[in-house]
């Protein structure tokens, strides 16, 4: 058992096959990340369980349930938006959606400039959306755009320095840093972060700012 007032918060993200989880309550972090591939729904609930056990507590114990809203997988999401209903559903704790994008780039807000946050979307096109730092967070300047790695480049010509970041293939990666002014991280840094859904979560929730469960709904990928 766990203080009422020091309830985590359970970040999931099963927005593609780099599935996470997290366990955060604003000072604590415990996390699991996995390549989950075509497994969701057998590893999800699983790992969940042995999150929560190792941390001591009962999901009537979380103080809400963040989930990645996408844009992603319909069956990754479709997974991972099911538990998260199903956790409200029996223990009526708070849902926030954070989108998936968003969720890639703030680990690199602190670096102050511009960000491209970008999800693979099949047949070499990718999905994107623009943000830049602002008060320890970030602010959507472009919605998500399906494009053409081609298109990303010519639509960020104008821009001075700009991070681009996301999972997408070598290939891709070396076409965006061949042009002036991309920065693209490793590989490795450019997988999104369970720790920040979580991270977005909070920060949401101690704002008073949850969601309709019945209204909540994932963004799938368009090909």
């Amino acid at each position: 058992m766990i203080d009422s007032d020091h309830r985590p918060l359970l970040a999931i993200d099963t927005s593609s096959s780099q599935a996470g989880i997290a366990l955060y309550d604003g000072h604590r972090l415990s996390v699991r990340s996995w390549p989950a591939a075509r497994t969701h729904t057998t590893t999800l609930l699983a790992e969940i369980h042995h999150l929560l056990e190792r941390a001591d507590i009962t999901p009537r114990e979380l103080a809400a349930v963040a989930i990645a809203t996408g844009p992603g997988t319909f069956t990754g999401l479709r997974v991972g938006f099911g538990v998260a209903k199903g956790l409200h559903l029996v223990t009526s704790v708070p849902l926030i959606g954070v989108s998936t994008l968003e969720a890639a780039a703030l680990p690199f807000a602190i670096c102050g400039s511009a960000i491209v946050a970008a999800v693979t979307a099949g047949r070499g096109r990718l999905v994107w959306a623009h943000y830049r730092p602002e008060n320890e967070g970030l602010v959507e300047t472009r919605p998500p755009r399906n494009g053409t790695v081609i298109e990303l480049v010519s639509e960020l010509a104008v821009e001075r320095t700009i991070i681009v970041i996301g999972e997408f293939d070598d290939e891709q990666a070396d076409q965006l840093t061949r042009a002036d002014g991309i920065f693209v991280p490793a590989r490795a840094l450019r997988y999104r972060q369970p720790a920040a859904v979580a991270e977005i979560g909070w920060r949401r929730l101690n704002a008073g700012h949850t969601d309709d469960a019945t209204a909540i709904e994932p963004t799938y990928l368009s090909r």
